[in-house]
């Protein structure tokens, strides 16, 4: 990489591009990883970038894929509108040292329920954990919604047209990160909610091995890819809702509406509502992905660091004026049906852990539980019977607003350690910028430990999993400490409490 002051050029495998530099670290935005073979078709699969000649100009902020509000922009806020939209934002961005030479490689997957968010969006700059990590950082957008997961007729497997985005992305990172300084066996795939699954996904797929060493899981939700049926039945559920002409031929506007739609007809009291999503594919996206004992004898990574928040599905329920204001019977009957024959272990646990307990924190624990706390428990026991080194943690540092606490994606902006892209987040608003600080160091010095060598930083400080002592590293206000862990789930390696 040939730097100066302001700017610095890189050889690519499709051509010269020029980024910034920023206090150091190299920063090149919109690169391409991929193009439609097809330029007409959605749905096309991908081919290498086309060459371009001279240098590249990889200094503005790129696009991102087509999208509407997200449902969680009331607790992120809008950042992300910052961003262009297009159906071939195939792009990544990189962030590095200058002098950066064989250094460890951080992949970021951004989250948004299959449905919405951007690896381009501010949110996700790693110009502070390249500076402060001595890494390569990316970020990277795939495909969403009915753009990356429609499917026509019994073609079931072109549903995945995200799942191969990312595996484009990831042999682009093989082939060209050096060119940044990064070492393409020394990959650490990451992501948040629905790019943590891709992420677990990943790391069990072996139309993935050797594109990464081990992967990161913040909030991962334990939902099994669709069934073909399935996929084919949500497909036609879309096509309903948009009035049925040919897919390529829906303006972008309506693609989204109708999306919307279908993800509205699906809500349900106390549920995340999911809608388009990965079906099962022999040897890319296997349907026993959550079968997690199965999915640890088949994991291609030689250690995991995943954790959740503490109340991760207050982001979809705080503002919802049946929800937080539900009756006990109300929520005892949503209990009964998530868990059957286990809902009143498990509603008498999660009571006895809060000092006073309600309707709202009782649905709140258990549909948190059920999604996203549940397969982390068990990732954790399956890993760790495997002899895979597992380091678990919980995000707990506080919102300041009603009914959220500690929510799903508070932890992103300590992560990146941004504030700045997060200005309009009511999340983190009233966060007091010591703690924010605080937290941040806390909370990312372990992560850049991880990409670097496997580990969260000394082994006294953050073990690896242990069954039959389970523990995890909690995130407070003021700072990090190792609690012991309550297990609820069968078969997470401890007999659950």
């Amino acid at each position: 990489m040939n730097w100066n002051e302001k700017t610095a050029v890189v050889s690519l495998s499709s051509g010269l591009a020029r980024g910034e530099v920023r206090d150091g670290v190299a920063v090149f935005r919109g690169l391409p990883y991929g193009e439609r073979i097809d330029p007409s078709s959605r749905l096309s699969e991908l081919r290498a970038p086309t060459p371009w000649p001279g240098e590249r100009d990889a200094t503005a902020l790129a696009a991102v894929f087509p999208q509407a509000r997200s449902r969680l922009a009331a607790v992120m806020g809008n950042g992300i509108d910052a961003n262009a939209q297009s159906e071939d934002a195939f792009v990544l961005n990189v962030w590095a040292s200058a002098e950066a030479e064989s250094m460890p490689v951080f992949v970021f997957i951004h989250g948004g329920g299959f449905m919405s968010g951007g690896g381009s969006a501010t949110w996700y700059d790693g110009e502070r954990l390249a500076r402060e990590g001595r890494m390569v950082v990316v970020s990277v957008n795939y495909r969403l919604g009915a753009l990356g997961h429609y499917v026509e007729g019994d073609d079931t497997a072109s549903g995945n047209r995200p799942v191969r985005d990312l595996l484009h992305a990831l042999a682009w990172v093989q082939r060209n990160i050096h060119a940044f300084g990064g070492d393409p066996a020394a990959v650490t795939v990451g992501g948040q909610s629905a790019g943590a699954w891709y992420a677990w996904l990943l790391g069990i797929s072996p139309a993935a091995r050797g594109l990464l060493r081990r992967n990161l899981l913040l909030s991962v939700p334990a939902v099994p890819p669709q069934t073909p049926q399935e996929a084919r039945a949500t497909s036609e559920a879309f096509r309903a809702h948009a009035g049925g002409p040919p897919f390529d031929s829906i303006p972008v506007a309506e693609v989204l509406a109708a999306q919307g739609e279908l993800m509205r007809s699906r809500a349900g009291f106390g549920e995340i509502s999911v809608g388009f999503r990965p079906v099962e594919e022999e040897g890319l996206v296997p349907g026993w992905l959550f079968d997690v004992p199965r999915a640890a004898a088949a994991a291609h990574v030689d250690a995991t660091l995943l954790g959740f928040t503490a109340e991760e599905n207050t982001a979809f329920l705080f503002a919802q004026p049946a929800v937080t204001g539900a009756s006990e019977a109300e929520v005892r009957a949503w209990f009964d049906r998530a868990f059957g024959a286990r809902a009143g272990h498990v509603y008498d646990r999660l009571a006895a852990a809060r000092a006073t307990p309600t309707p709202y924190t009782q649905l709140v624990d258990g549909s948190s539980y059920k999604v996203f706390m549940a397969g982390t428990e068990q990732i954790a026991g399956a890993f760790g019977a495997r002899g895979i080194p597992v380091f678990p943690y919980r995000f707990a540092v506080q919102s300041q607003v009603p009914g959220l606490m500690s929510p799903h994606c508070m932890e992103l902006p300590f992560l990146f350690g941004n504030r700045p892209a997060w200005a309009d987040a009511p999340m983190i608003m009233e966060v007091p910028e010591p703690v924010f600080e605080r937290v941040g160091a806390a909370f990312r010095n372990p992560i850049v430990g991880f990409v670097r060598d496997g580990k969260p930083g000394p082994a006294q400080s953050w073990p690896a999993f242990m069954a039959a002592t389970p523990q995890l590293a909690e995130f407070r206000e003021d700072g990090l400490a190792m609690q012991p862990w309550q297990l609820l789930s069968p078969g997470s390696g401890a007999t659950p409490a």
